[in-house]
């Protein structure tokens, strides 16, 4: 079976041209280096459709794929972003002419800027880029990105410090009495309650405890406005203590709230944003209560230590606060009781 090829406008030139691309077509395919996607063998079209794009207009294009194929939230489309911005200034160029060196130059401009885990998260984001564009632009046949992630060496993080038993009580009874904050009591005694997501909490809806307020189902997670999965994209059921549930049953009685309400609204009814309770309220109470500042984060790290130095299982932990059960045993083997594991007979 023969493909047949025509075109508007023949001329001897073009008629030239058609025969050169076959040779070399037929040659690709005698040497085993026929391009299947055919991107090889189409000219490299500028304007709205183009093929031959800059570094960063390739990027952007790729940005953009991802974010509709995995519906991006507004933080991690950020971090695309700020990517594409560093592209413009330091790597203006058509993508097909970023060799090894150009890529290698590039990383070594980030790493004297930025800490090494951001440059290694961006180097996998360009890797992933290249990959993605193979036979739909023309770039080098090679990806120019590849290993260089695995080059560096990311600096390990200082330990979060849980609160204190005494510094949780302090914390909590600030919220209640302050003038101003006391509207995040709940939410916050909620945090160190079942060591959750700040936005876990703060996407929670009454429709997501159980009528009797025995346990609470996690499945949704909200950042600055946007509705999601919860981090793991996993959902899971929480029993709550007996001080949470009589905390929330007492707060929907005073309430009387819709099922599809938000547990813990703004004081404008808004879900909260993390950066402005951070920025206003937490860091508020934190500096009236003399105790070292830790981001909200320390609040569910705090409510899993707690649970692990106090005897828990780790593998119930880890299925109540949504977290890996390798990444928890990694991180907090230091709280779990040291003690003999076996029988004695």
């Amino acid at each position: 079976m023969r493909s047949q090829f025509s075109c508007r406008f023949t001329s001897a030139i073009g008629r030239g041209l058609a025969r050169q691309k076959a040779s070399q077509i037929e040659a690709d395919i005698l040497t085993g280096n026929f391009d299947t996607s055919l991107l090889k063998y189409k000219p490299q079209i500028l304007g709205k459709n183009a093929t031959e794009l800059l570094a960063p207009q390739l990027f952007e294009r790729y940005t953009k794929a991802i974010a509709k194929e995995k519906g991006l939230a507004p933080g991690s489309l950020r971090r695309y972003e700020s990517l594409g911005s560093w592209l413009e200034k330091h790597l203006n160029v058509p993508a097909h002419q970023v060799s090894d060196r150009k890529a290698g130059d590039f990383m070594a401009a980030m790493m004297e800027q930025l800490n090494s885990r951001t440059a290694k998260e961006r180097l996998w984001m360009l890797q992933a880029c290249w990959k993605w564009a193979q036979g739909r632009f023309h770039i080098a046949d090679e990806n120019p990105w590849n290993g260089l992630a695995a080059k560096i060496k990311v600096q390990p993080r200082q330990r979060v410090k849980p609160f204190t038993e005494g510094e949780i009580k302090a914390i909590l009874a600030a919220f209640r009495h302050h003038a101003q904050y006391r509207h995040y009591s709940d939410f916050v005694a909620f945090l160190f309650g079942i060591g959750c997501r700040f936005g876990e909490a703060a996407g929670l809806r009454w429709e997501h405890i159980s009528p009797g307020f025995e346990t609470v189902w996690i499945g949704e997670s909200i950042s600055r406005g946007h509705r999601k999965s919860t981090k793991t994209g996993k959902a899971r059921t929480v029993v709550l203590s007996p001080g949470v549930a009589a905390m929330l049953r007492s707060r929907h009685k005073g309430l009387n709230p819709k099922p599809t309400d938000l547990v813990f609204p703004s004081p404008k009814g808004q879900p909260i944003n993390d950066h402005n309770f951070r920025r206003r309220a937490w860091k508020n109470i934190l500096e009236r209560c003399h105790i070292e500042y830790r981001k909200p984060y320390a609040a569910r790290h705090s409510a899993i230590s707690h649970a692990l130095a106090n005897g828990a299982n780790p593998i119930a932990v880890a299925e109540a606060s949504g977290h890996d059960k390798r990444v928890l045993l990694d991180t907090y083997s230091h709280v779990i009781e040291n003690r003999s594991v076996f029988v004695e007979f």
